[in-house]
């Protein structure tokens, strides 16, 4: 089992859009064989002094698969595909964390 943590930096102003694409293809990729999670989040403004605190454009993605190759399979679907085509003239910046929850 991993866990992936996506960072996706919107241009400004684009977030709502970006994040309307990643709803759009949830159902999807939750009928993926080998998605236990696959959950968009934003930021939560807190007094907390050690929270790191992301820009309003930035959107973080929890994901859960049953293995590196499930998630290899999903970015490799045509809905991720088109995904990523639509939210490209949106997105600043994106990169992933990919973690062994199996400690």
């Amino acid at each position: 089992m991993i866990d992936v943590i996506a960072t996706i930096r919107a241009k400004a102003g684009r977030r709502d859009r970006v994040l309307g694409e990643l709803l759009r293809i949830r159902p999807e990729v939750l009928d993926e064989e080998g998605c236990h999670r696959y959950f968009p989040l934003e930021n939560v403004a807190t007094d907390i002094p050690i929270q790191e605190t992301l820009g309003e454009d930035t959107l973080i993605l929890l994901e859960q698969w049953a293995s590196v190759a499930h998630l290899e399979a999903h970015l490799a679907t045509a809905h991720m595909k088109s995904y990523q085509e639509a939210v490209s003239p949106w997105v600043e910046e994106a990169g992933i964390q990919v973690l062994n929850a199996g400690l």
